[in-house]
């Protein structure tokens, strides 16, 4: 979509960044294009960081009918 619009240009190395609410685990540094040629051109050069395994259990990894609160994942911005 960045290429597409023009913000990135084809062939550029970017990293990507992925997670949860809870925070990023996950990064791939990619060669983009555009979405037309996505399949026959896009590289994935790297991936940089993968979690094997979740080290922290929290309770809703533990109980899956869990409806808790996220409000404790979130820091208060003050300005």
């Amino acid at each position: 979509m960045a290429t597409n619009s023009g913000a990135v240009n084809r062939s550029d190395l970017v990293v990507s960044l992925g997670g949860t609410f809870k925070g990023l685990d996950s990064t791939i540094v990619a060669k983009i294009t555009y979405s037309y040629y996505f399949l026959r051109k896009y590289e994935l050069l790297e991936i940089i960081a993968k979690p094997y395994y979740t080290r922290v259990r929290l309770s809703e990894y533990q109980d899956p009918t869990w409806k808790g609160d996220l409000e404790q994942y979130y820091e208060k911005i003050t300005c």
